[in-house]
């Protein structure tokens, strides 16, 4: 998959589109299909080098996302593959695939994202 990291802290052309292995689901999370994501305040901080819980460079940030669920983890019951989501990340979101704990996902109608 392709992801977008920050590789190291400056303006927005120290954004690279990398490859990186698709995510795996482990027990209570779910792989999304991203569709959209959101670019806010922290994301913004992170990428020069001032939000202070971010981990170093490299890394890849997007707090939230929209997608569709591709796959979910052992014990996963209120989410199904092909369901649409919203999704708090934390880390991850700038990328193709993104992973989370279900109980992070909501659940929206079709045609969201």
């Amino acid at each position: 998959m392709r992801q977008v990291c920050i590789v190291r802290h400056g303006p927005p052309e120290v954004l690279t589109l990398q490859g990186a292995p698709d995510p795996r689901v482990t027990p209570g999370t779910v792989c999304i299909a991203v569709q959209a994501i959101g670019v806010n305040f922290a994301d913004v901080m992170a990428r020069q080098g001032l939000y202070p819980d971010c981990p170093k460079p490299p890394v890849v940030v997007g707090y939230e996302v929209a997608g569709v669920v591709e796959a979910v983890g052992e014990g996963v019951t209120a989410l199904v593959p092909e369901q649409p989501v919203l999704a708090l990340t934390r880390f991850g979101g700038y990328a193709e695939r993104a992973w989370c704990q279900s109980s992070r996902c909501s659940r929206c109608r079709q045609g969201c994202p």
